[in-house]
C-alpha cells in the first residue's frame, strides 16, 4: 500500500479532510478578500486545526496575502503575545517571498545582551526597528508589558503597509487567552475598526469565550466577526470516505457495518480515523476483505482500550466531583433534561445548574432543540459506561 487508508492525530489534509469543502470555501474568500474576520468554534477532536491548516494550504498561492498561524497555548502573557505573534508573521513573510534575516533580526533582539541588541536594532530600519526598541524598553523595564501589545499590533498595520502585503491571522485555541482583561479584546476591537488588511481567524473550543468576548453585548468584540460552529460530519459523508479509503486496499464494508462506524463514533473526524484504522487491521488479520458490524463493533472496543489512560487523566484532572457525577449520569441516560438529571442524582435543579452550565462552556455538554443535553464526544460517554 502507497497510502495509509486512514490517518491519526496531527494535521489533516485531502484525502483525509472531508465533509467541510463548503466551509473551506465560505472561509477562503473571507481571507482572500479580507472580506471579515471569523470566530471558529468546535469541542476537541472536530478538526479546528486542521481546518485552519487547510485555508493557509488553499491560500499558499496568493500573492502579498500572509497568513501567520499561531497556536495561542504559547501565550500566557502580554510578553509572549508581542513574541510569538510578531515571530509568527516574520516567518510567514520569509517563506512567503524567501527574504531572510527578519525573523534572525527579531530573535536577536529578545535574547542578546542590551547593548549589542540596540545596535542592531539601529541596523534593521523600518517596522521591525520600532517593534524591537519597545521591547528593549521592556527589558530595561522602562514600559510595562501592556505596551507590548499595543506594540505588537502597530508592528501588524505598518509591516502590511510597508511591504504591501494583507495578513490573516490564524489564532488557533483563542480561549487560552481568554483569561487576560479586557485590554487585549479592546485592542482587537481598535484594530478590527481601523486596519482595512489585517484580519483575524479565532479559533477555539470553549462557549465562555464566545460569550465572554464575542457575544455579550457590553464585550469588546460584539458583532465584530462572523462566527461558525464545526458541526460533525454527516452519516453519508462518512461512508463514502470510509468506502472509497477502504476500496484503496480492496476493501469492502457492509451497510449496517458503516451506519455503525458514524453512529458510535459520532461523526467526530479523529474518532472516524482512529476507528478506520482498527478495523483495517481487523480485516488484514482476518484475511477477510468485507468489514461487517461484529469487526466495527471489535474495533470499537479496541479504541476505547487504547484511549483509556488519555481519558481517565482527563476525568480526574479535568472535572470537579459534581462534574464527574453529572457527566457520568448522563452519560447512562443519553440524554436528559436538567430536571431528570438532578433527579437520578437525587439533588435539586438548583443544586447542579452552575456545573451544568459550566460543563456546557467546556463544551462537554451540549443541548438539544427540546432542551434536553447529552455528552458531546459519544466515545468518551462509551468509555465512562463500560462496566
Amino acid at each position: 500500500m502507497k497510502e495509509a487508508l486512514f490517518k491519526v492525530g496531527g494535521l489533516v489534509e485531502p484525502p483525509y479532510f472531508v465533509g467541510r469543502e463548503a466551509e473551506l470555501e465560505r472561509l477562503c474568500n473571507d481571507a482572500r478578500d479580507l472580506t471579515q474576520s471569523n470566530l471558529i468554534l468546535a469541542p476537541r477532536r472536530f478538526g479546528k486545526s486542521s481546518l485552519l491548516h487547510n485555508i493557509k494550504k488553499q491560500l499558499q498561492d496568493e500573492e502579498q496575502l500572509l497568513i501567520p498561524y499561531v497556536n495561542c497555548r504559547e501565550i500566557t502573557s502580554y510578553a509572549d503575545f508581542h513574541r510569538v505573534t510578531v515571530a509568527a508573521l516574520l516567518s510567514e513573510y520569509e517563506s512567503k517571498t524567501r527574504v531572510a534575516g527578519l525573523l534572525e533580526a527579531f530573535r536577536f533582539v529578545l535574547k542578546e545582551r542590551v547593548l549589542r541588541a540596540v545596535q542592531r536594532v539601529e541596523e534593521i530600519g523600518g517596522s521591525l526597528s520600532e517593534v524591537g526598541r519597545v521591547y528593549l524598553r521592556f527589558r530595561e523595564q522602562e514600559v510595562e508589558d501592556t505596551e507590548l501589545a499595543r506594540a505588537a499590533f502597530r508592528f501588524f498595520r505598518s509591516f502590511a503597509e510597508e511591504k504591501s502585503v494583507r495578513v490573516v491571522f490564524l489564532l488557533d485555541e483563542f480561549q487560552e487567552v481568554a483569561g487576560f482583561n479586557g485590554f487585549l479584546f479592546n485592542l482587537f476591537k481598535k484594530e478590527l475598526d481601523e486596519v482595512p488588511n489585517v484580519r483575524y481567524f479565532f479559533s477555539g473550543s470553549s462557549m465562555r469565550m464566545l460569550s465572554s468576548i464575542f457575544l455579550r453585548e457590553d464585550a469588546p468584540l460584539y458583532l465584530m466577526v462572523s462566527r461558525h460552529y464545526m458541526e460533525p460530519l454527516r452519516e453519508n459523508t462518512v461512508a463514502d470516505f470510509v468506502r472509497q479509503r477502504l476500496a484503496i486496499a480492496g476493501l469492502a464494508i457492509t451497510n449496517p457495518a458503516v451506519q455503525l462506524l458514524h453512529a458510535l463514533t459520532g461523526g467526530i473526524p479523529y474518532y472516524i480515523q482512529k476507528l478506520g484504522v482498527l478495523v483495517v487491521q481487523s480485516a488484514f488479520l482476518r484475511s477477510t476483505t468485507k468489514i461487517t458490524v461484529s469487526q466495527v463493533r471489535d474495533g470499537f472496543d479496541a479504541m476505547l482500550e487504547e484511549l483509556d489512560s488519555e481519558f481517565e487523566v482527563r476525568w480526574f484532572a479535568r472535572f470537579s466531583n459534581q462534574q464527574r457525577t453529572i457527566v457520568k449520569t448522563l452519560a447512562q441516560l443519553g440524554e436528559a433534561r436538567m430536571k431528570d438529571i438532578a433527579a437520578e442524582m437525587r439533588v435539586q435543579r438548583y443544586d447542579i445548574s452552575s456545573a451544568v452550565n459550566r460543563l456546557r462552556d467546556m463544551m462537554i455538554l451540549a443541548t438539544k432543540s427540546d432542551g434536553s443535553y447529552y455528552v458531546i464526544d459519544c466515545v468518551f460517554a462509551a468509555w465512562l459506561n463500560k462496566p
